[in-house]
């Protein structure tokens, strides 16, 4: 149901993009969105501005915009030295290798991510089975950046991958879990955030069990096994490629300006659309995962008891969202860029948002989330932005984010005609909002970064 769900997600968003191809359509909307255009200038250099102009058709060129024109790059020509900028080792190579070995256009790689998207939805619904309640499902489609697996980016294939280990982790099949996270660790550079979760999982798995140091051990190689394999596969060959050193992919975040260094105030991003994601997700999900993180760590040494596959997984998905967040600050010199969709498009923060939704909770804990939205609502307004600022278009992301947080603390709780109507409005505005990015990659826009 959740993949036919995704199916019909990805229509609307494209109907609403053809629709806004259409000149006398785009001008009854052209107060409320803003369209980008790609510019030459004479040195050679190219930038992007505002224009009135309705949507762009995608084709093979500008879909091609960003990372996507990295990961074409890496196909055609893998990593060698004479066509190769040092930047592309940053880019892991199963997914373009997915790509060459499928023949396909830009298009017909953005439709096939898609598919892999709706098939990783599917393997989450394996996950909980049948204990989550239908409307849970569709806070998925309220993320404000699944227009990243519509794309010709890694993400959709990172995706299945993770939520493919997930199954085997709740299945207790090791080879699912093998395959997924060999798959994600030779997809996407998250190795060292994945490595450092299931370290600190399998400590507090111990720790409640009251395990022996040789099977903490055991747990810990199982656990790390595809992942350590798979960024070995991915040095091996790009060693073979023509990288001079073996760890050339590290060396190569330097060329994106992500390098150890003090995170600076106020944070940046470089856009408002990307912006208008990321700081609302620190602010409202990011210090009650913290807060979360804390509470759990004090109950295994007050009162330690054995955890469950869903309850470790719980655990995988905060200490991943949490660690992409310390990994940026302290590597970005303050800027976010890029977060907005390291952060939200994968299993992990899926899992959290179905899981949390669900989930039983003291009436302690909704007060502490009420005043913990309540606060960071304020920090934001306050601190971040003009209030004005959040009534433009480009800030929509951030009424998502809130949305999505209201319903996953409080939607189960809530009357049944209040809960659809936010399930509505979030699915609408992100239908359009999803159109929107998707143009906006179209046109060179400074968001997918």
């Amino acid at each position: 149901m959740v993949a036919a769900a995704a199916v019909l997600f990805a229509l609307a968003v494209m109907g609403c993009h053809r629709l806004l191809q259409d000149n006398r359509v785009y001008w009854r909307f052209s107060g409320f969105i803003k369209t980008y255009e790609h510019v030459d200038n004479a040195d050679g250099s190219w930038g992007v501005r505002c224009v009135a102009e309705p949507f762009t058709s995608p084709e093979k060129g500008n879909l091609l915009s960003w990372d996507a024109a990295h990961y074409d790059e890496i196909r055609q020509h893998l990593y060698a030295p004479e066509r190769s900028w040092q930047g592309n080792f940053a880019f892991y190579p199963l997914f373009p290798l997915l790509w060459r070995l499928l023949c396909l256009s830009p298009l017909g790689i953005s439709i096939f991510n898609w598919m892999l998207y709706a098939i990783g939805l599917a393997l989450m619904a394996l996950v909980f089975g049948n204990s989550l309640p239908r409307w849970s499902w569709m806070l998925l489609f309220c993320a404000p950046l699944v227009v990243i697996c519509m794309i010709p980016y890694s993400e959709a294939l990172f995706f299945l991958g993770i939520a493919l280990g997930m199954v085997g982790i709740v299945r207790e099949r090791y080879w699912l879990y093998f395959v997924g996270f060999l798959i994600a660790a030779t997809t996407r550079a998250a190795g060292n955030i994945m490595l450092v979760a299931w370290i600190i999982v399998d400590i507090l798995t111990a720790v409640n069990a009251k395990s022996s140091f040789k099977d903490f051990c055991i747990n810990v190689l199982r656990h790390l096994a595809p992942i350590v394999i798979g960024v070995f596969l991915v040095m091996l060959f790009q060693h073979l490629c023509g990288a001079e050193y073996w760890f050339e992919y590290v060396l190569a975040q330097k060329e994106w300006g992500k390098e150890l260094s003090w995170p600076t105030w106020p944070f940046t991003d470089w856009s408002e659309e990307s912006e208008s994601v990321t700081k609302p997700l620190i602010f409202t999900l990011f210090i009650p995962s913290l807060v979360w993180l804390a509470l759990r760590l004090w109950n295994s040494l007050k009162a330690p008891k054995p955890m469950d596959s869903r309850e470790r997984l719980r655990l995988l998905s905060v200490l991943f969202f949490v660690g992409n967040v310390i990994l940026a600050l302290f590597t970005q010199h303050g800027c976010l860029f890029s977060q907005a969709r390291l952060l939200t498009c994968t299993p992990f923060f899926a899992f959290l948002l179905l899981d949390f939704s669900s989930a039983v909770k003291p009436r302690l804990w909704r007060w502490g989330m009420v005043a913990a939205l309540a606060v960071a609502l304020y920090l934001y307004i306050t601190t971040l932005f003009e209030i004005s600022m959040l009534f433009k278009f480009s800030m929509l992301g951030s009424w998502l984010v809130f949305l999505l947080a209201v319903l996953v603390f409080f939607g189960d709780g809530m009357r049944l005609w209040l809960r659809n109507t936010l399930i509505v409005i979030a699915v609408v505005l992100n239908i359009y909002w999803t159109a929107y990015l998707f143009n906006c990659f179209l046109n060179d826009g400074w968001i997918f970064t």
